[in-house]
């Protein structure tokens, strides 16, 4: 139960600091993308990548301030598996839904 208790721990710190309408434009994208089960999974770890590289880069283009990237210690870790996590979720749901429809509609 201690890891458990660990891993909620670490996922529910990252939660907190998603942006909830760029989270939910790069999931459904990504979502939409899959084509199976695996390409879901894979989706939902590189969406947490376009997700972190939209995130350093909006400031950059649209404010004007200088590029930095993020510092990679133990919580940006914790950030990038409970994003990865939540995406893992989006991407699973929007494919599973996607592939009823396209079932549905032979």
């Amino acid at each position: 139960m201690d890891l458990v208790d660990t891993w909620w721990a670490i996922i529910r710190d990252g939660l907190y600091h998603i942006h909830p309408i760029q989270f939910v434009v790069i999931g459904l994208l990504f979502g939409i993308m899959a084509s199976s089960i695996v390409s879901a999974i894979f989706g939902a770890v590189f969406a947490s990548v376009v997700y972190l590289a939209v995130d350093v880069l909006w400031p950059v283009v649209f404010n004007h301030q200088v590029f930095a990237l993020p510092v990679m210690d133990a919580p940006f870790w914790h950030f990038f598996v409970s994003l990865t996590f939540a995406f893992l979720i989006v991407t699973l749901a929007i494919f599973i839904v996607k592939s009823i429809f396209e079932s549905i509609r032979g």
